[in-house]
């Protein structure tokens, strides 16, 4: 697993979960719990091509869901179901969006597919992954990872 682009993905999810959902991530050398295997969680996905192709898909738990989407909408009332998978759905998209130039760098150039909902429930995205990052927040723990095969004329920045 590459560490660069693992470390990518652990500052593109701190950042954008507290930029856009002021959900902090916990301090630096608190240990993450392993996942338990009955909580109920969701998984994203956003595909990519471009400079490279792949994919990244980002994993949160169901009680994370509503307040993620009333966070990033200004909203304190309920919301509908719809409304909150499209607001997560919105931060898989600027999480790619946001890990992708730190990975290929800022001239790299992608085209994202629209984010959707790949799976609920006990999902598990196994280890067909290039990398992987895991992030506590204060809310919860969400993992992100990314397959990506660069075109030959890109690097790691």
């Amino acid at each position: 697993m590459n560490a660069e682009w693992k470390a990518a993905l652990a500052r593109a999810v701190r950042e954008v979960f507290e930029n856009l959902c002021f959900m902090l991530p916990s301090p630096s050398g608190v240990s993450i719990p392993p996942e338990t295997a009955s909580l109920s969680r969701v998984i994203l996905a956003v595909d990519f091509s471009g400079a490279g192709r792949g994919a990244l898909h980002l994993t949160l738990p169901d009680s994370m869901i509503a307040p993620v989407a009333s966070a990033m909408l200004g909203e304190d009332g309920p919301l509908e179901l719809s409304e909150q998978y499209d607001a997560v759905c919105e931060l898989a998209n600027i999480v790619c969006g946001n890990v992708l130039p730190l990975i290929a760098g800022d001239r790299a150039v992608f085209d994202l597919a629209s984010p959707r909902v790949i799976a609920t429930m006990d999902a598990d995205l196994g280890d067909s992954f290039d990398a992987s990052a895991r992030v506590l927040l204060d809310d919860g723990l969400v993992c992100a990872a990314i397959s990506l095969q660069l075109a030959a004329a890109q690097g790691a920045a």
